[in-house]
C-alpha cells in the first residue's frame, strides 16, 4: 500500500463528490433492523459526538472518489437525507452523490426512489425499503408529537454550528488513499470485508502519523522512524510480563496492543465509548512529530518501571490490587508536576498504605462477609508481593495472578459435613485422609488404640457401597478424623485472617476442605508439577514461619502457627499497615 495518506474526521455536511461503488463489491444489503438500529443511535446520543466508522476512497479526478469501504454507511446516510429533504427540509442540499458501476441507473434511483422501479435490481429493493423503514421511524415519533423536533435535530446533527446554534456531531473517519493500484484498492478492501474486519482505532492513529504532509528526505525519514518506533513497541507489549503490568484487562480486547498506551495518554475528561476517541485525540494535534516524541517518552517511562524491582512490584500490586489504574499512577507522578523518582516511591507507599487501611481492625476482618473476604484477599496479595520483593532477583509474577480467578483457602478446614451431600466426595475425603491417619505417631496404647479403630471403620465406610453411603455415616467419621488431625484450638478464629492463605480457584477446589496434613501433601504435589502457587501460601503449608516444629506439629495447624504466621505479616509490612495485626 501507499503511504500517501489523508486521514481526518468529516461531518456528514462536509461530504463532498460523487462516490462510485467499484464491480467487485457487492450491493446495498442494509436490513430494516440495522438502519433502525443507525437512527436509534444517533437519536440517543443528544448532541454528543456520533462516530459511523471509517469511510475508506480512493481519488479518481478532482470530484469522483472510488469507495472502497462504507458504502452501506454511507448509502443509509444518502437515503436519510433525501428522507429529510422530501419531507420536512426541502431546502436542505445534499453535496454528494452514489453510484453503483454494475447498477444502471442506481444514482437516478437514489435521487428519485419508487416502488415503481423497486423490482429493477435486488439493490434497489433494499434501498426502498430503507427508505420506507425511515419513514415508519418519524411516522412513530409522530405518534408522540415529536416528529418536527426528529427531523430538526437530525439535520443540526448533520451540518455544522451557525452561530450559536447546536453544532453537527455526527461524522465520518475521513480515510483517503491516493495512487492506489486497482490490485490494491481491491486488496484493502478485502482485508477489511472478510469476515468484517473494520479499521482499528490504532490502524487509524498510526495512520495519522504516518501522513505525509511534504515529500522530502527529513519527511520520509520521520516516517519510517515512527514505523520502526511503532513496531518495537508493538512487539514489547507482547511480552505478557510486561502487559500484565500495565494492566488487568484481557489482551484480548486489543487488536494492536499500542492502543493501550494511547487510551493511557487520553486526558480522561475527554474519554468516551466511541471505539475511536483516541483517534479524536491525536487528529487534533498539530504538531503531530512533536506529539509522537510524548508517545516515546511515556512508552520509556512505563518500560524502566517495569525494569526497576522495588517500582515493579510496588505499581505492579496497586494495578492487580484494583486500587490504582496504570494512567491514574501515571497522572499521579506527572500532574501538576512531574515527580523525581523518590518522590514516586513515596507516593506508591502511601497509595499502597491507603489500598490496606480498612478502617477496621484487621483481626475483625471476616472470610464470611463480602468485605472482609475482599480485604483479607488484598492483605495476602500484598504479603505475598511485598515478600517476593525483599527477595533479590525475585519478581512477583503479574501475569500469572491477573490471568487467573483467585480466592482465599482456609488453612485449618471448614468442617467437613458443611460439604454437599456427594457420596463421591465424602468418598474421595475420606480416602485423602487415610495416610495422615496412618502417619500419626501416638506415644499412649489408649492413643494407639482409638487410632486403630479410626482406620477400621475409615476401611469399613470406603468398603461400603457408594449407594448405600448416608450422612449419619460420614458426618460421625468426618469429625472424628478432623478431631485426630487437629489441636482442638481455634475454631473461633476458623474465619479470620490467620486461617486464611491466597489460592487458585481450581486448586482450592481440589482441596475441599481437607485437613491441613493433607492440604499440606498436596500443595507439595501442585508446587513439584510446577503449578504456581503464591510464596506466602507455600511457606505457610512448609511450616516456614513456624519456629521449632517437630514432626508431630507438621500435622496441625495450631495457635503457635497461627501467632507465627501473623507475625510475619506485621514485620513484611510494617511500613503500610494502619496499626498492628492482632490474632
Amino acid at each position: 500500500m501507499t503511504d500517501k495518506i489523508t486521514l481526518e474526521d468529516k461531518l456528514v455536511g462536509e461530504v463532498k463528490g460523487e462516490f462510485v461503488i467499484p464491480s467487485y463489491q457487492r450491493g446495498y444489503r442494509w436490513e430494516p433492523k440495522q438502519v433502525k438500529t443507525l437512527l436509534e443511535d444517533i437519536s440517543c446520543s443528544n448532541g454528543n459526538p456520533y462516530c459511523l466508522q471509517p469511510v475508506v476512497v480512493r481519488k479518481r479526478d478532482d470530484s469522483k472518489y472510488e469507495l472502497i469501504d462504507g458504502q452501506q454507511r454511507l448509502t443509509t446516510i444518502y437515503i436519510l437525507l433525501k428522507y429529510l429533504k422530501n419531507e420536512y427540509k426541502p431546502r436542505l442540499s445534499i453535496n454528494y452523490s452514489l453510484s453503483y458501476e454494475i447498477r444502471e441507473g442506481s444514482a437516478a434511483f437514489l435521487d428519485n426512489m419508487s416502488e415503481e422501479h423497486a423490482d429493477d435490481y435486488i439493490d434497489f429493493q433494499f434501498m426502498y425499503d430503507a427508505y420506507k423503514t425511515i419513514d415508519q421511524w418519524f411516522k412513530d415519533l409522530e405518534k408522540e408529537g415529536k416528529d418536527q423536533v426528529a427531523a430538526d435535530l437530525f439535520s443540526l446533527y448533520f451540518y455544522p454550528k451557525v452561530g450559536d446554534g447546536i453544532g453537527g456531531n455526527v461524522r465520518f473517519i475521513w480515510y483517503e488513499v491516493q495512487d492506489v493500484e486497482d490490485k490494491d484498492a481491491i486488496s484493502l478492501f478485502t482485508r477489511l470485508n472478510i469476515g468484517r474486519i473494520p479499521l482499528t482505532n490504532a490502524e487509524l492513529v498510526k495512520a495519522l502519523f504516518l501522513c505525509r504532509k511534504e515529500d522530502n528526505v527529513q519527511a520520509e525519514r520521520w516516517q519510517q522512524e515512527i514505523a520502526l518506533q511503532w513496531d518495537t513497541i508493538e512487539r514489547e507489549l507482547h511480552d505478557e510480563d510486561f502487559w500484565n503490568f500495565l494492566t488487568r484487562e484481557n489482551s484480548d480486547r486489543y487488536s494492536s496492543r499500542i492502543d493501550l498506551i494511547f487510551n493511557f495518554m487520553v486526558p480522561s475528561e475527554e474519554r468516551s465509548q466511541d471505539p475511536y476517541s483516541t483517534f479524536y485525540y491525536f487528529s487534533s494535534k498539530k504538531d503531530l512529530q512533536e506529539y509522537w516524541k510524548e508517545v516515546l517518552k511515556y512508552y520509556y517511562r512505563l518500560k524502566e518501571w517495569f525494569k526497576k524491582t522495588k517500582l515493579y512490584h510496588k505499581i505492579g500490586y496497586l494495578v492487580a490490587s484494583g486500587h490504582m489504574t496504570m494512567d491514574e499512577i501515571v497522572t499521579a507522578t506527572t500532574y501538576p508536576v512531574e515527580l523525581r523518582k523518590s518522590e514516586i516511591e513515596q507516593m506508591l507507599d502511601r497509595k499502597i498504605k491507603e489500598s490496606i487501611d480498612f478502617k477496621t481492625p484487621y483481626s475483625e476482618l471476616r472470610y464470611d462477609t463480602a468485605k472482609g473476604y475482599a480485604s483479607i484477599s488484598r492483605l495476602l496479595l500484598l504479603f505475598n508481593v511485598v515478600s517476593i520483593m525483599k527477595k533479590e532477583g525475585s519478581r512477583f509474577p503479574f501475569k500469572v495472578y491477573n490471568s487467573q480467578e483467585w480466592t482465599l483457602e482456609h488453612i485449618h478446614p471448614q468442617h467437613p459435613d458443611e460439604m454437599k451431600n456427594d457420596r463421591k466426595l465424602w468418598r474421595d475425603w475420606v480416602e485423602r485422609h487415610k495416610v495422615s491417619i496412618q502417619e500419626l505417631n501416638e506415644e499412649s496404647d489408649d492413643s494407639r488404640k482409638r487410632k486403630a479403630n479410626l482406620l477400621n471403620d475409615m476401611e469399613t465406610f470406603l468398603n461400603t457401597p457408594e449407594v448405600n453411603l448416608t450422612a449419619d455415616m460420614f458426618n460421625p467419621l468426618a469429625t472424628r478424623i478432623v478431631s485426630a488431625l487437629s489441636d482442638n484450638g481455634g475454631e473461633d478464629l476458623k474465619h479470620s485472617l490467620s486461617n486464611m492463605a491466597l489460592l487458585e480457584k481450581g486448586h482450592n477446589s481440589a482441596l475441599s476442605n481437607s485437613v491441613f496434613d493433607v492440604k499440606r501433601r498436596q500443595i507439595i504435589e501442585l508446587d513439584r508439577h510446577g503449578e504456581f502457587i503464591p510464596y506466602c501460601t507455600r511457606m505457610v503449608f512448609l511450616k516456614y514461619y513456624t519456629e521449632h516444629a517437630d514432626e508431630k506439629q507438621m500435622i496441625y495447624w495450631s495457635e503457635d502457627d497461627r501467632k507465627a504466621y501473623i507475625a510475619a505479616m506485621n514485620h513484611e509490612l510494617e511500613n503500610y499497615l494502619a496499626q498492628p495485626i492482632e490474632l
